[in-house]
């Protein structure tokens, strides 16, 4: 099949591709959602069933956050090529009625469209293409969409690991902010920073207290100190939490700190 014509064929699916986009946006998938994200994913299915392909089609449940979704077609006694995404958000549920989903001019807006429904769409046009036009690829596909990519992949990185060791190729299809190839990835890490202090009466005897907030405080300012943005290096204090009451010097104080790096 000539270049030509497959693009006249994307070209020709366009609308339906279109309308797929709006309805999985719809579907609001925060992160720990799990209603959510179950819901994302029997959509995904339902759409898989409907491609004229022998698909094996699997969702792998993560307990307290949703539903990772595993598809392999074309089996063959050939390393896969992988298709990785993610099915979860970062917008929490109601956020569409403040950012509803909508086309204006040649641009699509919603919830979790960049990143990154639209291209789960993607990933069933191609699997489509290859039930219509009846062009086998050389390499079995499988795809793998986790659930919670955006908290950190706590339950789903043991599964793209997995699927990665056996993959000959792996397309991540999260896209990019200019709309480019990327060829690499940033590390992450999350750390629990956690102060101990001395409680006391904030009134009748602060003498004898020692504040953890005060002191995770300065603690703070050397964690964003870290920061090297010339050498791709990101370390931000993102939740702080500590304290009881208003009147006693908080004994306990913790933050969370995301972390970036180029590798």
């Amino acid at each position: 099949m000539k270049p030509a014509q497959i693009l006249e064929y994307f070209q020709n699916r366009q609308t339906n591709a279109l309308e797929a986009i709006g309805e999985i946006v719809e579907l609001e998938s925060p992160s720990f959602n799990v209603e959510g994200s179950r819901a994302v994913a029997m959509w995904i299915e339902d759409k898989m069933r409907g491609i004229p392909l022998d698909l094996e089609i699997e969702r792998i449940a993560a307990t307290g956050i949703g539903e990772h979704l595993l598809i392999r077609a074309f089996p063959a006694d050939k390393s896969p090529v992988l298709l990785l995404g993610h099915t979860d958000t970062v917008h929490p549920i109601g956020t569409k009625l403040q950012n509803p989903t909508r086309i204006e001019g040649d641009r699509f807006y919603g919830c979790g469209i960049f990143d990154m429904k639209a291209n789960i769409i993607l990933m069933l046009e191609a699997l489509r293409f290859f039930a219509e036009t009846g062009i086998k690829p050389s390499r079995p596909i499988t795809i793998l969409l986790s659930c919670d990519e955006e908290s950190g992949s706590c339950t789903g990185r043991a599964l793209v690991q997995r699927e990665s060791r056996n993959a000959e190729v792996c397309f991540v299809l999260e896209p990019s902010a200019a709309g480019r190839v990327k060829t690499g990835r940033k590390g992450t890490e999350m750390f629990t920073v956690k102060a101990r202090g001395i409680p006391a009466h904030s009134g009748l005897e602060p003498e004898k207290g020692a504040s953890a907030i005060l002191e995770l405080s300065r603690q703070i300012e050397k964690i964003h100190a870290l920061n090297n943005i010339s050498e791709g290096t990101t370390v931000n204090v993102c939740t702080v939490q500590g304290g009881t009451t208003t009147n006693v010097i908080p004994e306990n104080a913790e933050c969370s700190v995301d972390v970036r790096f180029s590798t």
